[in-house]
């Protein structure tokens, strides 16, 4: 008999033990969903946004914070996002932007990339400099460069170097102008290429013009360059915007803008299908983001 009660003892005892680690376990996956549910409330909604682009990316500039993203870390070629490294390289060289330079034949772009300019004519290097980051002329790109002094794989060796030292780990040079695929990044990599370039005010200036008007020094022909990044013309809150096209790349847009609200954000749009659709995928995460007002 005291073998019974010894033994309906300890099944109580166990049956008591059970039931209260369900109960805390209910309470702290009550307390859990909670959390949770206010961590959700607080914090943006991730979008659902109908994109063409390969990849894509909305940032606060100022704490980085990821507001939007799509393939994000995918390594793409960049095209003629790679002059806005150009711009820096040839900029941190200090060239007096008044000097006159002749154009020449082997600053032709290869495999037929259109220019504006012809081999023969003189230009100053301010007026290159718009060409190659308002109308991604490749010749002018070129030329750039070489009035560096450097050889077209010294120039491409201090840009990796400069892509290294911004924290572009992702990020690869082959040449100047963008032409050649191996020129390789990501969304993110770019988005923080061009906060680092618009940091630069002429860069700054030049990415958010609409129309230059630029002359040639010696036959005086005249040359109106027109923004390539069209957005410019009735989205006055652009501060910036670079494009790049090559078959491998698709059409790419990289801008940075600001909100009612002063906040600053950098947008990428990589490998959409068309020029076309760059500009609708960028008009896109644009008007999303304005709707919002996102806290760091």
């Amino acid at each position: 008999m005291s073998e019974y009660i010894k033994n309906m003892t300890i099944h109580r005892t166990f049956v008591g033990i059970l039931a209260f680690l369900v109960l805390v376990f209910i309470s702290a996956d009550q307390a859990h969903s909670a959390t949770a549910k206010k961590g959700k409330k607080n914090s943006p909604k991730t979008p659902t946004i109908n994109l063409r682009a390969r990849a894509a990316l909305v940032m606060d500039t100022e704490s980085r914070l990821i507001l939007y993203s799509k393939n994000l870390t995918e390594k793409r070629p960049i095209a003629s996002l790679t002059k806005l490294m150009t711009a820096l390289v040839f900029l941190d060289t200090s060239p007096d932007l008044g000097e006159p330079l002749i154009l020449q034949y082997e600053d032709r772009a290869p495999r037929g990339g259109k220019s504006l300019f012809r081999a023969g004519e003189t230009f100053h290097l301010m007026d290159l400099l718009y060409a190659a980051l308002m109308t991604s002329d490749n010749l002018a790109t070129k030329a750039l460069a070489r009035s560096t002094g450097l050889s077209q794989a010294e120039f491409v060796a201090r840009m990796n170097l400069k892509a290294e030292s911004l924290g572009l780990s992702a990020t690869r040079f082959a040449d100047p102008t963008g032409l050649n695929p191996l020129n390789m990044s990501t969304a993110l990599d770019c988005a923080k290429l061009l906060m680092s370039a618009l940091q630069d005010s002429l860069i700054s200036q030049i990415t958010s013009t609409k129309q230059y008007t630029i002359r040639s020094l010696i036959r005086r022909r005249k040359i109106v360059l027109q923004n390539t990044c069209r957005l410019l013309n009735y989205r006055p809150e652009i501060l910036g915007a670079k494009t790049g096209f090559i078959v491998r790349s698709g059409y790419c847009l990289v801008t940075c803008a600001e909100n009612s609200t002063g906040k600053k954000l950098a947008f990428v749009v990589l490998g959409a299908p068309s020029n076309y659709s760059r500009f609708r995928d960028m008009q896109r995460l644009m008007d999303w983001s304005f709707k919002f007002s996102f806290t760091d």
